[in-house]
Formats: C-alpha cells, structure tokens, sequence
C-alpha cells in the first residue's frame, strides 16, 4: 500500500468519524444557533444591500469569501482549528464564517464607506467585533475549537485581505472603465468613484 491509498484510507474514516459526529449535533441548540444566525445575517444584508450595484458589491464578497474558505482549510488542516458543529457534514463551518458573517459585513462596509480612511475605520471596527466578540462566542458555545491559533491573528489577517481586496476592486474597475470610455486618464478620474452612494441618497438627488 502506498502513502496515496493511505491517506485514501485515512480520509474514508475521518469521514466516518464526522458523518458520526454531525448526526450526534444535528437539530442540537447549537445548530439551530448557527442555521438562525445564517438566516439573519443574510436578511440584514439583504434589506441594506445595494441592489443596483449587486454585481460589483458581490465580487468584492466574492473575494474575501475565497480567501475565507481557503484560509479555514488550510488552517483546520494544520490542525490550528476545528468546528466542533457545522451546518453540513462535509466541510468546515462554510456558511457560518466563510460565506455568512464575514463577506456580508464587509461588503456592506465596502457599500457605504467612500474614503480609504472611513473604509479601514470601518473594517478595523467589524473586524474587531467578529475577532474579539463573535469568535469567542463559538468558542464558548463551544462551535469553534482553537488550539495553535489567537484571535489578533485572524483580526490582522482580515484587516490586510479587506484592503488589498478593495484594492483589486477599484482596478478592475479601473480597467473596466478605461475600455468602456476611452483610453484618457481625465474620464477615469471624473467617472471613477471608489465605492459606492447608499440608494435612499441617489434616489433623493436624482428627484432633485
């Protein structure tokens, strides 16, 4: 048997051990508590989202939901963490960190904040509550489990992927711009605006 059937074998009875493990918590309180958070999270944002600009709020949750799901692996896979509860069998806790509470709250910050300045202060200030509030919540509830892992960790790594995700944001649309109108710096610079009007405050101004 080589080291590939083993790690094949391996992984067929950590799936057996999970597969157990979900059925043990399925309908528990605490899975209710993260289906009913998920549920919430995403009524919020929905309600304050701005649907005119969907499309580019979601790439830039796009974004940081992928970094998301690639750090949770790759750090439940060096054994820094583990989800005690998921919503699903197979896994980490996707719905809950990676594609719920994170990229919402960022996205809306990335919607309504229209300064580099007002956007780090904003994302220095929901990424403080999800790093030293919510995080330990889990933990407390026992959802999330750390054991070579602090909370300022994942606070700083956010802080500096929200950034650079904007970042990438205001180039692409740069490029997309630049394509559309022309190749002349100054239609960038009048049509470029690095993020985005609230929708009660562009309807008011075109009814003015």
């Amino acid at each position: 048997m080589d080291i590939i059937d083993m790690i094949h074998n391996s992984t067929l009875e950590l799936w057996g051990y999970q597969l157990t493990d979900w059925h043990r918590n399925l309908f528990t309180v605490r899975w209710w508590l993260i289906i009913g958070s998920i549920a919430i999270a995403y009524g919020i944002w929905w309600k304050y989202v701005n649907k005119r600009y969907l499309t580019q709020i979601l790439l830039f949750g796009s974004f940081i939901a992928v970094f998301r799901l690639i750090m949770d692996d790759a750090g439940s896979s060096a054994a820094l963490w583990s989800y005690s509860v998921k919503p699903l069998p197979f896994g980490q806790a996707l719905f809950l960190n990676d594609l719920t509470i994170v990229p919402l709250g960022f996205m809306l910050v990335y919607q309504y904040c229209q300064s580099w300045k007002k956007f780090f202060l904003w994302i220095v200030i929901v990424e403080a509550g999800y790093s030293f509030f919510l995080l330990p919540i889990l933990v407390k509830f026992d959802i999330l489990r750390l054991y070579n892992w602090q909370y300022y960790y994942t606070f700083f790594i956010m802080i500096i992927v929200a950034i650079v995700m904007r970042a990438m944001i205001l180039i692409v649309l740069k490029i997309e711009q630049k394509y559309e109108f022309g190749y002349s710096s100054n239609s960038l610079t009048t049509k470029m605006h690095p993020v985005l009007k609230p929708l009660n405050q562009e309807d008011k101004r075109r009814k003015d």
